[in-house]
């Protein structure tokens, strides 16, 4: 009862801020429409399409039967796992999640496996890391890219350290039956439509909150509290606070910061956190299966803690 108190109370005070700073929230808003339709719709979904395309035509057999052996003894995960797991690494947030949850459907994972994979195959694709982090605020595509293998390790070690001794899959999977060309692109593209359609909602929501967020000073005045209490750069600390909230808004936060060891382990935390939108997102494209997302934002915790130390120790040692 007090839970639900506290979660009414909570809704109702930004319920009356949307109201009071409307404006500010207009402006959020619209930032967040023009990051949904110029960058995510683009870049997610024909990937979002070309997943459940693949996942229907008999993909995640076919990993199954390759990679089983490998991926079973590595990281615990049958083959249609490490499918997920690989289908997530290059195309970007939130298609880990979109894919393990397209193979929830289809019969081809459990749900116990699905929710251990989402600890570590949910994450960023190359185009993200190269384009946004290392062209757009490095001016350096190869920082990019190395950035987003930093990233890719990382990804790999936790499944080594996420895998536990029960064999993968479990009684929930079995083989799905393969649909038609035609009836498979269907089903994809519906899928993916009501996925983007989701996650646009959780952007434009976020954006909006955020332009209200900084009308009343934040992440201004919390980072000059931060920044004064670590000893840090001030502008790092705002990019950290609201990529911790927003990938995107962070990456731009960022743009203008030098090529220095603590800013690059930033970028790469943030990268591999991902953000609470993006959570968001996850818990958009998994639901109606069942799966928890409890164990995904502890994994994504640790996936930004340890790619940032490498990243450090890396650039440390290099520049």
């Amino acid at each position: 009862m007090r839970k639900e108190s506290f979660s009414l109370i909570a809704a109702a005070a930004l319920f009356a801020l949307l109201i009071v700073y409307a404006p500010a929230a207009r402006e959020g808003a619209l930032r967040g429409w023009e990051l949904w339709t110029q960058l995510l719709i683009p870049s997610l979904l024909p990937f979002f399409a070309a997943a459940g395309l693949l996942t229907r035509l008999g993909l995640t057999e076919a990993a199954g039967r390759l990679l089983g052996p490998v991926s079973a003894r590595l990281l615990g995960v049958s083959g249609a796992g490490a499918g997920v797991f690989l289908l997530g690494l290059s195309g970007g947030y939130p298609l880990g999640a979109a894919s393990a949850a397209e193979a929830v459907r289809a019969g081809t994972l459990s749900r116990r496996e699905a929710e251990r994979l989402l600890r570590f195959c949910d994450n960023t694709g190359p185009g993200f890391a190269v384009g946004a982090l290392g062209a757009g605020v490095f001016h350096s595509a190869g920082w990019g890219l190395a950035l987003w293998g930093v990233h890719a390790l990382c990804a790999l070690g936790l499944g080594v350290l996420f895998r536990r001794g029960e064999a993968p899959g479990g009684a929930a999977a079995h083989r799905a039956e393969s649909l038609p060309g035609a009836q498979a692109l269907t089903a994809s593209l519906a899928a993916a439509g009501t996925a983007i359609l989701s996650i646009g909602a959780y952007v434009l929501f976020f954006s909006a909150v955020l332009g209200v967020a900084g009308e009343l000073g934040f992440p201004e005045a919390l980072s000059g509290f931060l920044s004064r209490r670590l000893g840090g750069d001030r502008e790092a600390c705002r990019a950290l606070l609201i990529g911790a909230l927003e990938l995107s808004s962070g990456m731009g936060a960022m743009a203008g910061l030098s090529l220095t060891p603590g800013h690059l382990a930033l970028g790469s935390f943030l990268l591999s956190w991902g953000g609470l939108c993006v959570h968001m997102q996850s818990a958009a494209v998994t639901a109606g299966t069942g799966i928890s997302l409890r164990g995904r934002l502890m994994g994504k915790l640790l996936h930004g803690l340890l790619a940032g130390a490498v990243t450090y120790c890396i650039a440390a040692w290099v520049l």
